[in-house]
């Protein structure tokens, strides 16, 4: 009995010895296609979420050009995925990136961009982006993106400009700049509701250093004052659209004042 003991064990040893020598030389020979393999495609996938393009295949491909070469053709292991990760994230729209190589031959990359909220554009016209996560993102002109406008007193110095930052990540942010702060609450916060985010079209900063807001429906402009109780404010705005300017007009009134408490406030001009 205590010999059939010891037989089992040894030839359970053996047969997990096996095991592991067999599953080391599949890994070897799967390293070694895989190294002898030639790459024979590009594919890209890019997830935008819900915002409009700002990165395309050829963006990419620039890219990878840039730091790879031409990689069609090339053997896999002279392909570094991680360097083209990098050098993909660097790319400002870019919030993160995944590529990888397959026994096949395929490269894949996917892409997922950032997500503008709002577009600023400061007293002397410079333009700039705040994306989702509250980071600050460089104006693309070849590409417009349909998010509300900020405009008015807005001077440049409340920017670090992107281009002098050269780590990432982290990215560039909004910082500790109030107004900016409250341009990217305030535009989050319509960002959010599929009705405001359909009517709102600009952000107004006056001199006083309130908040103005032209609607796309509408002759009439709504002085939203600071961004403290904005839920409240915008109920009170729906209140009266839908018992007050559907029943009277919506081009009643030029002004108006949800700013205060409890009270929606309309005048004409």
């Amino acid at each position: 009995m205590r010999l059939k003991k010891k037989i089992q064990r040894v030839l359970r040893f053996i047969l997990w010895g096996a095991l592991f020598t067999g599953a080391a030389v599949l890994l070897g020979f799967a390293d070694y296609e895989q190294n002898g393999t030639i790459c024979r495609s590009l594919h890209y996938t890019f997830d935008y979420g819900e915002a409009d393009v700002l990165i395309t295949e050829a963006d990419a491909d620039s890219l990878i050009l840039s730091v790879a070469g031409k990689i069609k053709g090339k053997p896999l292991y002279q392909i570094n995925t991680e360097k083209i990760e990098r050098v993909l994230r660097m790319y400002p729209y870019v919030a993160d990136v995944h590529v990888y190589g397959t026994l096949a031959g395929d490269i894949f990359v996917n892409i997922y961009q950032r997500e503008p909220v709002i577009r600023i554009i400061t007293e002397s016209n410079k333009n700039y982006y705040i994306g989702s996560k509250g980071v600050l993102l460089p104006f693309h002109p070849d590409y417009p993106v349909r998010v509300v406008v900020a405009s008015g007193a807005i001077p440049d110095s409340i920017f670090v400009k992107p281009e002098r930052r050269s780590k990432r990540p982290p990215v560039d942010s909004i910082g500790s700049s109030p107004l900016l702060s409250d341009l990217y609450k305030l535009a989050l916060y319509i960002h959010r509701d599929p009705f405001l985010k359909a009517q709102v079209e600009q952000i107004y900063v006056n001199h006083q250093g309130d908040y103005e807001l032209i609607p796309k429906l509408g002759n009439h402009l709504i002085l939203l004052g600071n961004t403290e109780d904005l839920e409240d404010k915008f109920n009170r705005l729906m209140v009266f659209y839908k018992q007050g300017l559907n029943q009277i007009g919506w081009n009643k009134y030029n002004i108006i004042n949800i700013k205060y408490k409890n009270q929606v406030v309309c005048s004409k001009l």
